[in-house]
């Protein structure tokens, strides 16, 4: 009687805590529909095309030479942002909107001039987790809609101090944990590219921003892919640097009373998502300064080294291309192919690398980690009883099942699905357990470094994924597909993405008899579901240098960028 008595209790008190986070779910939705935006209702002399796409680099040159007036160039992406990025018919990618308040700062740059900083003038959107003064950061969390930010987290304060003009947020998934941004709060962001297609996650709302030009530079973070993901989803810029190397200090976590314990072996880093390369290395140059060492302390005093970015010396660039756990589709292993030979023809030197670990262990080794804990807990217990979004069922049934069950299961599903199993236990894992995991993840970044210097080379060059953007749904079944992401964030080291391909009609396929025998299985067959319909979406090569060579890192996807010269661009999303 008495269990039955607090079953009922307890079913009762979620009933009461769901309705009350719907109740804030309408607020926050109903504050964002009356917000007035003042400067909307200014007319601007600016044509779309002489501003639809300016990059960060060209909006401060023209904005110091006197040739852009900063608030008029607000006015004009507010007005596109409302357009496109607000839509949600569209790419429903914008959460929040501060458009006045830029123009208000861009007006301030105007009395400055060329005195203003790194990036004065420069709109940006800014990560829904990142925090920002005035803001709700919720982390697609309808708990996190009980407050505002009251002030504005250490890497906006110190971009702001360079000029830069927060013009709104970008939409993310529900916890932050899957490459799809989808929530209760603001619903589901589009691919600009293809609207039945994810912009992926978790900053798939900043990537869909940057990709219709709506801003030149979005504000992210990434602690498994979540700048690059979006970024070769929607054919733009991303890069995360060194994990420890720009300040994550007053940004939240999707984790209940903001306790995320995961994030000491592997970091979230912040970094941009940017239309070129040089919009990269102009967010590094603007946060690597005195105000971000000076106030965090564990930042290592490291000013961005323009002179190692500039760079023109012949490089040596070694390549895999696959991590023998999720083959590329034909369209990654061409575009990588293809950057392969136009970086030999520009007189660099590219040469096979063998990676130290295959994607077996080193996904096999995340999932254990952030498994560890066992049947998504600090997951749960960060929604505080609001549903769960159904992207994540697939990974919440594994996560839960008995570990008697989890023994059968493996004997009759396929090798991948049966390996991933074998990661995690229902209940969690003993410390000693976790011990030997973090062993392993230290005994990998050694031998990935060891690796890097026998072969002496100056960066790693991969398919920055297997698989171009997937149709709504899909990703919470495809994790798996992510394993190239993955890597940068385990090894900490810098990466970035780049664009260099479109996937042709006669690519929409991916070929099971082809494959190797151990991949022959469910997550092919999803893959094959993936790759139907696909013509047209961009896909991305992937670089990778060791920790704090992060301007190397940055060199060489520039030089990707220039001997590629991809230049598409999307047009689904004016549909």
């Amino acid at each position: 009687l008495a269990v039955t008595i607090l079953l009922a209790f307890r079913k009762k008190e979620k009933e009461d805590r769901q309705l009350e986070l719907r109740k804030w779910i309408v607020r926050a939705r109903r504050e964002r529909a009356e917000k007035q935006h003042f400067c909307l209702e200014k007319a601007t002399d600016l044509k779309e095309n002489d501003v639809e796409w300016l990059t960060a680099t060209e909006t401060r040159g023209l904005i110091e030479s006197g040739d852009l007036d900063p608030s008029d160039h607000v006015v004009r992406l507010a007005k596109r942002c409302r357009q496109y990025g607000r839509d949600e018919r569209r790419a429903n990618a914008i959460t929040e909107e501060f458009y006045d308040e830029a123009f208000e700062a861009a007006e301030k740059i105007k009395v400055n001039g060329k005195k203003g900083g790194v990036l004065a003038g420069v709109p940006i959107s800014v990560k829904d987790c990142i925090g920002l003064k005035g803001a709700y950061s919720t982390g697609g969390l309808a708990c996190r809609l009980q407050r505002r930010d009251t002030e504005d987290s250490l890497i906006i304060q110190v971009l702001k101090s360079a000029g830069a003009l927060p013009l709104c947020r970008g939409n993310v998934p529900q916890i932050m944990m899957i490459p799809e941004s989808v929530n209760h709060i603001y619903g589901r962001s589009r691919n600009p590219w293809n609207l039945r297609r994810t912009p992926g996650g978790s900053s798939g709302g900043d990537g869909a921003l940057v990709a219709m030009r709506c801003v030149p530079l979005a504000i992210c973070s990434d602690v498994a892919g979540s700048i690059r993901i979006p970024a070769a989803f929607c054919g733009v810029t991303g890069f995360k640097p060194t994990s420890t190397r720009v300040s994550n200090k007053g940004n939240m976590r999707p984790r209940k009373n903001n306790k995320a314990g995961t994030s000491v072996p592997i970091p979230a880093a912040v970094g941009p998502v940017a239309l070129t390369v040089d919009d990269c290395a102009l967010f590094m140059k603007a946060v690597c300064v005195p105000e971000m060492y000076d106030t965090d302390l564990n930042i290592p005093r490291l000013p961005f080294d323009t002179t190692a970015y500039q760079s023109t010396k012949r490089l040596k660039i070694g390549y895999f291309f696959t991590d023998g756990w999720f083959e590329p589709c034909g369209t990654a292993k061409r575009g990588l192919q293809e950057t392969i030979d136009a970086l030999t023809k520009a007189g660099n030197e590219c040469v096979p690398f063998e990676p130290p670990t295959d994607g077996w262990f080193s996904y096999g080794l995340l999932v254990s980690i952030n498994g560890a804990e066992g049947n998504f807990r600090s997951y749960k217990e960060a929604l505080e009883d609001e549903t769960i979004i159904p992207e994540y069922n697939t990974l919440v049934t594994a996560s839960d099942m008995p570990n008697w069950l989890r023994w059968i299961a493996r004997k009759v599903i396929d090798k991948r699905r049966g390996h991933l199993l074998s990661c995690t236990r229902s209940g969690g894992v003993s410390v000693w357990d976790l011990w030997q995991e973090m062993a392993a993840l230290l005994q990998m970044r050694s031998d990935w470094s060891d690796a890097f210097r026998n072969a002496g080379i100056d960066a790693v060059l991969h398919p920055a994924l297997p698989l171009p953007a997937m149709p709504h749904g899909l990703s919470g079944n495809l994790t798996s597909a992510f394993s190239y992401m993955f890597l940068a964030n385990m090894l900490l080291w810098p990466a970035g993405v780049v664009p260099v391909t479109l996937v042709q009609e006669e690519e929409q396929v991916y070929p099971k008899g082809e494959l190797p025998d151990n991949q022959r299985d469910y997550l092919a067959d999803l893959a094959a579901v993936v790759m139907h319909g696909s013509a047209g979406l961009p896909m991305s090569v992937a670089v990778m240098t060791p920790a704090f060579q992060d301007e190397k890192c940055l060199s060489v996807m520039k030089e990707v960028e220039r001997v590629i010269g991809f230049s598409a661009r999307p047009t689904a999303y004016k549909e």
